[in-house]
């Protein structure tokens, strides 16, 4: 693999991060689950707590300033808590 085409990898990377990042807070935040409050919100915490991962993960997940990797698992256990198709976090908005 040339330089170029590493970098191109990674800015794509880099681009699939942010929208997964970007559509599990909307989501999170847009939401009509049974876990969703009167507002339609799950706060980090919750989604955490009911994924059964850190807060941490959550909240570097959502972050623009942290490249946190996560495994597809974690991304579907999301999902069923949000009450969403998992492609759904692959959308652009």
């Amino acid at each position: 693999m040339t330089n170029k085409e590493e970098k191109d990898t990674k800015d794509y990377d880099r681009y699939i991060y942010e929208v997964v990042s970007k559509n599990i807070k909307y989501y999170r935040l847009n939401n009509k689950s049974k876990y969703a409050d009167e507002y339609g919100k799950i706060t980090q915490e919750r989604l955490a707590e009911l994924c059964d991962v850190s807060l941490g993960l959550i909240s570097s997940i959502e972050s623009k300033k942290v490249f946190q990797t996560f495994s597809i698992a974690i991304l579907y256990r999301i999902a069923r808590v949000l009450n969403i198709d998992i492609k759904n976090f692959f959308e652009e908005r």
